[in-house]
């Protein structure tokens, strides 16, 4: 058994608390709450302080804090990618009732200036939105390849 195995053998409730403390930091960090994330990051602090005086090597005490970080990773993940394919689903749902109202408002013939002042845009961007728009009615349906792109994009996830 090498030093540094028996060493962490021996120092394991110390390396252990540096490990919660660095899954709790991580997943504060995921949260909102800066003041959580502070509390973690002090935490982590004096677990690895704790640790050191303890006599633990800087760089087991390293691959604890790599260790609880690994776990709070793997115990968001799931929650985390899950919350990423609903927000991509939902942009991309607003994407495309965002161009349908451009359309519309360039169908009853307002200006690009008009409608590029309503969405908080440049008029060339209207107008590129209108030129698809426009192409898509003229046969080079952009809505049926966008539509089939996301129905593949949610059957993947």
């Amino acid at each position: 058994m090498t030093t540094a195995h028996a060493l962490a053998d021996a120092l394991s409730p110390e390396l252990e608390a540096i490990a919660a403390a660095a899954h709790d930091r991580l997943q504060a960090q995921a949260g909102q709450d800066l003041s959580a994330q502070e509390a973690a990051q002090r935490r982590v602090a004096e677990a690895a302080s704790a640790a050191i005086v303890a006599g633990a090597a800087l760089s087991v005490i390293a691959d604890a804090e790599h260790t609880g970080q690994l776990r709070a990773r793997r115990a968001l993940s799931t929650d985390v990618l899950r919350h990423v394919t609903r927000a991509a689903k939902r942009k991309r749902e607003a994407d495309s009732e965002y161009e349908q109202a451009i359309a519309r408002a360039g169908r009853i013939g307002l200006s690009h200036r008009e409608i590029a002042a309503a969405a908080e845009v440049s008029h060339g961007t209207v107008r590129a939105i209108l030129a698809r728009s426009s192409a898509s009615l003229n046969g080079n349906d952009q809505q049926i390849v966008t539509a089939a792109a996301a129905a593949i994009d949610d059957a993947a996830s």
